[in-house]
Parts: C-alpha cells; structure tokens; sequence
C-alpha cells in the first residue's frame, strides 16, 4: 500500500491541488446619473413648466403682508401629519387593491370587473379613459366595462383605473388659476405615460412606474389648494401672481410629496424614488426608478414648453435624443392629450 501511495504521489504531487484564489468581488453600482440634455436646463425646464400652469414668470407682484404670512404658516403646518391628513385627500383605495394583485399571479380579469362595477363613477371613468385615443387607437367604440377589460388586458386595466380614481385627487378646483389643477393632471398624467413607456424599454415593472408617475406631484397640488384657500380668506381679492405660489411649490413641493406617499404607505421603492427627487441636481446618482422618474418628469415639463412655445420644437426632440428616450413619446403624449 505504502508502494502504492508512493507512485500516485509521484505522478499527482504529494499535496492536493491548491484552489485558485477567487477574484475579488466589485461591487456594481446600479445607479444612474441624473444628466441634462444640451438643449435644457433643470431650471430653465423648471421655470418654463411653471410659467405654463402660473403664467408670466416674469409677472412678479411682490407679496402682502398677509400673504407672506400664510405661506410661512402653511410651511410649517404641512410638516405635522395631522394637518396634511386634513389636507390631502385619503389615498383612493383602490390603489392597494391593485398593488397587491400585482403580487398575486392568481389574479384574473374578471376581479377587475368586480372592483369596477361595485363603483358607477369609477365605470364611467374607466369607459370614458378606455375610449381615449391612446388607450383605444383603433376607435372601435367600448361600451360595456367586460369589452374594456377584455380589449385593455390586465396592464391597461390596471392604468386605466389607477387614473380614474386619481384624476379627482389631483384635479381640484381652485380660486385662484382656474386651469391649474386640470393643467397639473394633465401633466401628472403625461408623466404617468412617460414612466410606464420608459420602464417596458428599460425592464421595470411598468405599472409601479406609471403610478409613481401619477403620484409624483400630489405636492405641488396640496400647496398650490392650501395656498389659494387661505389667500382667499386672509388677503384681499386681487388674485396672487407666479411669486406667490411658485416658490414654495419648488422649495417643498417634492418632499411633500415623498411624505404623503408615506402617509399613503405606498411601496418602499415608490417612497426611495420619490425621496431621491428632493433637492436633485444634475450629476447627482441616484436609483433606477427615480432616474426613471427624473427623466420622465424632465421631458414632460419640456413638452408642456414647446406646447406653449413650437420655437422650442427642435430643443425638445433633441433633449429626448441626449436622454436616451423613446424619440416618439412626444407622439404618445399627443394621444394621451387629445381626450383631456
């Protein structure tokens, strides 16, 4: 035996072979780069947005005493739970509702039949959103909540609806800019779009994109209600220029956002996006889903620009160029507005 062992050694080696050392493990950064296109700016996207929904930036009436007052009271009042509970509308319920069928691979159509029927405003809504240009662009006529769920499938539903209970949330009527809380929906809803296209190119689930798009400006219009309500009943009759409203909504409006998506206890990752748009800079690196958002707000808020402004045409297709972004999601924009 001891012979044996000797002549295996001899061809072997007398010392099993050694591991390989393994190569280090680098850690892969999965976040992305918040860049500007050549063509806009943050700001200059952010202003010329702005002046869309508010008007003349450059029509700055300097503030009354009694308006200064509020907005500084309002601050510091939107940050206790209490008063935001009072202020912002419950999250329609709805939204859960949907959120945990997306985790239930059980779940079948015809659920979604059952929700919506329960609901004669949400049936009109989702008919009226189902018949739209972009979610129906063949303009075959759908009549019966079953055709709808059918033609939209499960993924269209579940936009189609997430709309409808929303609109009424973000779409509030004002004093003040009578066409401010149906802009903002319209851009909500823009943004909505936005993510959903952006998130089916990039491999995000497209339904948590579409609602994080939906969702992401519930600050501004909380501030912008807030606002008008006690400039109403604290100033005097003249209406309130862009200074009056606009600064807070940039300094806060994004934090209250990520805050009332809390108090809505939405997903954690839907929270992270929207808390990583607070303060963001160009260069700043931030998740996937908040780039996705970044991106989708930034090249709607050009869109509602050149809107306005078709010598600013040309910027904005070539801003969707430098950002990587579908070169036709102006296009799909454009649908989506026809029926609003």
């Amino acid at each position: 035996m001891a012979g044996l062992l000797s002549k295996l050694r001899s061809v072997f080696g007398s010392e099993s072979p050694k591991p390989k050392p393994k190569a280090p493990i680098q850690s892969v950064d999965h976040r992305a780069e918040a860049k500007q296109p050549s063509t806009f700016s943050l700001l200059t996207a952010q202003y010329g947005f702005y002046s869309t929904i508010l008007g003349n930036i450059d029509d700055q009436k300097p503030l009354s005493v009694p308006q200064k007052l509020v907005i500084d009271i309002l601050e510091k009042s939107l940050s206790q739970k209490s008063y935001r509970l009072k202020a912002v509308p419950r999250l329609p319920s709805i939204i859960p509702k949907l959120l945990q069928r997306l985790r239930d691979p059980k779940s079948a159509l015809v659920d979604y039949v059952k929700i919506i029927n329960k609901d004669p405003a949400m049936s009109t809504s989702v008919l009226k959103l189902a018949n739209s240009v972009y979610f129906n662009p063949v303009a075959k006529r759908v009549s019966s909540i079953e055709t709808a769920v059918v033609k939209l499938g499960t993924e269209g539903l579940r936009s189609v609806m997430s709309a409808a209970v929303m609109q009424p949330v973000i779409q509030r009527k004002s004093y003040y800019y009578s066409e401010f809380g149906h802009k903002l929906w319209t851009h909500s809803l823009h943004c909505a779009v936005a993510c959903e296209l952006i998130a089916k190119q990039r491999g995000i689930e497209p339904y948590k994109a579409y609602l994080l798009g939906l969702v992401h400006d519930i600050g501004k219009i909380t501030i912008f209600n807030e606002l008008s309500s006690q400039f109403e009943m604290n100033s005097s009759s003249e209406q309130p220029g862009y200074a009056a409203f606009a600064p807070m909504m940039q300094s806060t409006s994004e934090e209250l956002s990520h805050t009332v998506a809390i108090d809505w206890e939405l997903p954690e990752e839907l929270c992270v996006a929207l808390k990583q748009q607070v303060d963001l800079k160009a260069g700043d690196k931030i998740d996937k889903l908040a780039h996705l958002l970044y991106q989708a707000n930034f090249a709607c808020e050009i869109y509602a620009i050149a809107k306005v402004d078709e010598s600013q045409n040309d910027a904005a297709l070539q801003a969707l160029e430098d950002m990587g972004l579908p070169l036709n999601l102006f296009e799909q924009l454009d649908k989506v507005s026809m029926d609003l």
